[in-house]
């Protein structure tokens, strides 16, 4: 399988978990950055209920946009204890997301929690367009 054909791959970064992002539209890349902050945090299974909500985010560049994007979802599963697995974006460009959200609240006692994540960095934290117009970024996390 061709790199670009993965949504993401991990790789060691000193103290910390590195991931390239793959994605043949920038809501792709969007949606693999959020499966691979989840997949850190190991496999947490969901209750019953269906929550949905919107997030609208603003900044002056695409890596800020996609580092505000993960660390919200960061915080739903740490504040509000919430992962959200279905996105809808109705705006997504350079500097403005809005999205329609949708999970539910995570069941812990049927949950295998591995990494926690303290927060989505800066460090090396770049968002491309490869020459064949697909869609890459690398994004360390703070374990």
């Amino acid at each position: 399988m061709s790199k670009m054909s993965e949504k993401y791959e991990f790789f060691d970064h000193t103290a910390d978990i590195g991931v390239h992002v793959y994605g043949a539209t920038l809501p792709e890349l969007f949606i693999n950055a959020a499966q691979a902050i989840y997949e850190v945090m190991g496999s947490l299974a969901k209750g019953k209920d269906r929550r949905e909500n919107s997030m609208k985010l603003e900044d002056q560049t695409l890596e800020n946009l996609l580092h505000d994007w993960l660390t919200e979802l960061l915080y739903e599963v740490d504040a509000n204890r919430v992962l959200y697995d279905e996105f809808e974006f109705v705006q997504l460009d350079a500097t403005r997301l809005t999205a329609i959200i949708r999970g539910g609240p995570i069941d812990f006692a049927r949950s295998e929690p591995r990494d926690e994540i303290k927060a989505v960095t800066y460090h090396q934290l770049c968002v491309e367009q490869t020459t064949n117009g697909r869609w890459r970024a690398t994004v360390i996390f703070d374990v």
